[in-house]
Formats: C-alpha cells, sequence, structure tokens
C-alpha cells in the first residue's frame, strides 16, 4: 500500500520536479537544426559575426551569478556562459520560429505535432511548460505556455541551471 502511495504521488509531483530531473527521464528527440537568426547554441558571443549583426552588447539584461544575460534585439535574449559561449536562447518575437515551425501564439497541440511524444511537462512561475531534450548533443528546447499557447520558448545547453 505505502508503494503505491508513493508512486501516485511520484506521478503526481513529477511536473513540479526540476529541468535536469526531466533531462534525465525523457526519451530523445533529434534538436540539431535548431537554431535562432542564423546563431546556435556554444556559438561565440563575443564573434565578429555577432557584433555585426546585433552590434556590440556590452549591458547586462539580468543580473545572474553564473551566466551573463544580453538582448540581442526585441525578442532574443541569450545567456553566456563566463567562456563567452551562448548556452541559452530565450525567443519572445513572434516571427521567430524553431526549426520546426513552431512560434509564440502556436497552442501545445502544435508543439506536439511538430514535435513528437517524447515530451515532459513541468510547471514553473504558473506557466505550463513542454519541453524536448537531445541527448545525444545536450541541449533542450521548452515551449512557455499560458492559456494552452507558446509565451515564449527558450533553447538551451544541458550545462544551464
Amino acid at each position: 500500500m505505502i508503494g503505491i502511495v508513493f508512486l501516485l504521488s511520484a506521478f503526481t509531483l513529477d511536473q513540479n520536479f526540476p529541468r535536469s530531473y526531466h533531462y534525465l527521464i525523457t526519451s530523445t528527440t533529434n534538436l540539431g537544426n535548431e537554431s535562432v537568426d542564423g546563431l546556435s547554441l556554444n556559438d561565440d558571443y563575443y564573434s565578429k559575426k555577432i557584433s555585426e549583426k546585433y552590434g556590440q552588447k556590452t549591458e547586462q539584461s539580468r543580473d545572474v551569478e553564473s551566466y551573463d544575460y544580453f538582448h540581442l534585439s526585441n525578442g532574443i535574449e541569450v545567456a553566456v556562459n563566463k567562456k563567452g559561449k551562448i548556452t541559452r536562447f530565450i525567443i519572445t518575437d513572434s516571427s521567430l520560429e524553431t526549426a520546426k515551425g513552431i512560434k509564440i501564439g502556436d497552442t501545445k497541440k502544435d508543439v506536439i505535432q511538430a514535435y513528437g511524444d517524447n515530451y515532459y511537462l513541468r510547471i514553473e512561475q504558473g506557466l505550463d511548460i513542454i519541453g524536448y531534450v537531445d541527448k545525444k548533443r545536450n541541449i533542450s528546447i521548452e515551449f512557455w505556455l499560458a492559456d494552452n499557447k507558446v509565451n515564449f520558448y527558450r533553447l538551451d545547453n544541458k550545462s544551464m541551471k
């Protein structure tokens, strides 16, 4: 009886577990084609390619201990690790689609049709999140939903906390 209660509790609490937990238990999805406005995870933030496209960005958009956050443009924010590599994209620009055609305003059903059934669900900051992991490339993509529609999405390295 105790085992059954434990299992039911685990399934109920599953959505409140951190992203790292879901990364371990979710089957892999190929995210190898994901990029944002021609940029990819692990690109050098301080490269000529980025400064020519977006200008020199030195003012941080958030105060976070382990990463520096910068707005590249309206609707594209990046996290940069101490080595200068882009480790996260946060997208709020409704004109930017993922590699599989998902954009801000699309529904949870649209996301699942595009990315498949190997996803996890979690809740953070009052929003439902549907996420996919690519274990070969150590990256994930999460779609943060408000009223069952994509409010923003994040493309992350596994190293992001």
